[in-house]
């Protein structure tokens, strides 16, 4: 059993899941922790995703492919209903895997107030459909290509040389996981739009540890139905 399986079994709430995914992660493999942490450090010194939308704001109109490869429109999922938007590294980042199936979990919460759920991620579809058939997902895993619309919403970032050399070395090549050898990715956010295209609620962490809890999703969709 890896660690994300033994940590993703357990009845525990998600900021409780990541921060012992950190601690497990660290006893593992101090040498790579540390180079996370520096890219954290480096992130929150340049004030990444400052300039991304916050509360109030209108969120930028998306249209990306899902796993089959239909074209899917922010004004689709906003017609029905808010929707919650999950920006994720990609099917890669255990931190990401865990938050998803958080959020699946939550997703029978989430419709039943009339709202929808997507995840957007550099992943090309082969590696969004694997995703979503692995962690049995019940909404649409999109493919943000070429991090453009990330890069729309001032989440894009770049991991740097040193955690990218790890990765390598582990097997992760994001070069072949989003078609592009740009090594970038979006900061880990969280969006609640409501139904006019506002932003209703905001989670935009450059630690990529920290998610939005679910729980501070149900209250904001309850403040909006």
């Amino acid at each position: 059993m890896t660690l994300f399986d033994e940590i993703s079994a357990l009845d525990l709430p998600l900021d409780e899941k990541l921060e012992l995914l950190a601690q497990r992660s660290f006893a593992a493999d101090p040498a790579g922790a540390a180079a996370q942490a520096e890219v954290v450090q480096r992130l929150v010194r340049a004030d990444a995703g400052s300039r991304a939308p916050r509360i109030g704001d209108t969120a930028p109109a998306f249209a990306l492919p899902d796993g089959s490869g239909r074209i899917r429109r922010i004004g689709e999922f906003l017609s029905e209903g808010p929707l919650v938007m999950s920006f994720n590294r990609g099917h890669w980042c255990s931190y990401c895997r865990l938050e998803l199936l958080s959020l699946n979990a939550e997703l029978r919460h989430i419709r039943a107030r009339g709202g929808a759920l997507v995840s957007i991620m550099p992943d090309l579809a082969v590696q969004t459909r694997s995703l979503s058939d692995r962690l049995k997902l019940d909404f649409p895993v999109l493919t943000d290509l070429d991090n453009g619309y990330a890069l729309r919403m001032g989440l894009l970032v770049s991991l740097g040389p040193a955690v990218s050399a790890l990765m390598l070395r582990a097997g992760k090549d994001l070069g072949r996981f989003q078609g592009n050898a740009g090594w970038f990715v979006p900061i880990p956010a969280t969006y609640l739009i409501a139904p006019d295209g506002r932003v209703a609620a905001a989670h935009v962490d450059a630690d990529f540890r920290r998610r939005m809890a679910i729980s501070e999703i149900r209250e904001a969709l309850d403040r909006l139905c």
